[in-house]
């Protein structure tokens, strides 16, 4: 008999969370409109909360802002407070993961080049080893750098990225100066909302010194 791994069935996630991110999940019962004293049952994780006796407006279920890093299930399902009328079946899960604090490292195979090696110079941005991403979600980078502390307006003009942003090549010829090369790395979710997806980056540089190369000699005679 075939198995198939436990990754093999995971279902894409509705929303991710990042942080102390937190999101609302609002119920809507088809062809049903709760009312006062009926009992809305969420079920967490497999796990059945507490029912919440409707009041008018508590039917959602809030999300707390240090949920663990994984994924995480919700369903719920309303018990009319009318005898006469039958519990709801339970809805399809809502699918929240929650992603671990970004960490990223810089790195490049050295930190003084002359002006003539800067060409083979290759700087890596990539997830610090301690974190672990769930299948569907990568690391983004952009790339920013500075000259003596003064910012470069166009970091085009010492080199390029790769196309997957995780690398960034220096040119030919930079012009000698201490600079440091800085990448904020974000999470690329496939179009599946993140919250909240400003503040969830981290930030690591990696400083370079291009230093003069000395002109080659020429040689005079003397008598």
């Amino acid at each position: 008999m075939f198995l198939l791994p436990l990754g093999a069935f995971a279902q894409t996630p509705n929303v991710y969370l990042c942080g102390t991110g937190t999101v609302k999940l609002n119920p809507t019962f088809t062809g049903y409109a709760p009312v006062n004293g009926d009992k809305i049952v969420w079920t967490v994780d497999g796990t059945a909360e507490a029912a919440v006796i409707y009041n008018g407006s508590n039917a959602f279920y809030q999300i707390a802002a240090g949920l663990a890093a994984g994924n995480h299930t919700y369903s719920v399902q309303v018990i009319p407070a009318d005898a006469n009328l039958c519990p709801s079946d339970a809805s399809d899960n809502t699918i929240v993961e929650k992603l671990p604090t970004p960490i990223i490292t810089v790195a490049a195979p050295g930190s003084v080049y002359c002006t003539d090696q800067t060409a083979t110079t290759v700087i890596t941005a990539s997830k610090d080893a301690s974190i672990t991403l769930p299948t569907g979600v990568s690391m983004a980078y952009t790339w920013s750098a500075t000259l003596g502390g003064t910012a470069v307006a166009d970091i085009a003009t010492l080199g390029t990225a790769s196309a997957s942003g995780d690398t960034f090549t220096l040119k030919a010829g930079v012009a000698p100066g201490a600079y440091v090369f800085a990448a904020v790395g974000s999470y690329a979710t496939g179009g599946v909302p993140i919250v909240p997806a400003t503040t969830c980056t981290a930030t690591a540089s990696k400083a370079i010194t291009v230093t003069v190369k000395p002109g080659k000699a020429t040689i005079s005679v003397a008598p």
